[in-house]
């Protein structure tokens, strides 16, 4: 993945699809991105928060936050 693609993807929430060990892979806007789970059990259908870890210069993916009601 360039960096233009992972500078998308960092901070958007989505919705895992399938998780092949050791990746996830998250739905955002119409475009599947894979990422490494930072907690284990993120399941296919929930929603998923995709970051760039500057150290390892990879997508990871976390549980989205709880956001309050517009």
């Amino acid at each position: 993945m360039d960096g233009g693609m992972a500078r998308w993807a960092h901070g958007a929430v989505g919705r895992v699809t399938t998780w092949p060990d050791p990746d996830a892979y998250v739905l955002l806007d119409g475009v599947l991105v894979r990422a490494l789970p930072e907690v284990p059990g993120l399941l296919p259908g929930a929603a998923a928060e995709v970051r760039l870890d500057p150290a390892t210069g990879r997508l990871c993916a976390r549980p989205a936050a709880a956001r309050e009601p517009a």
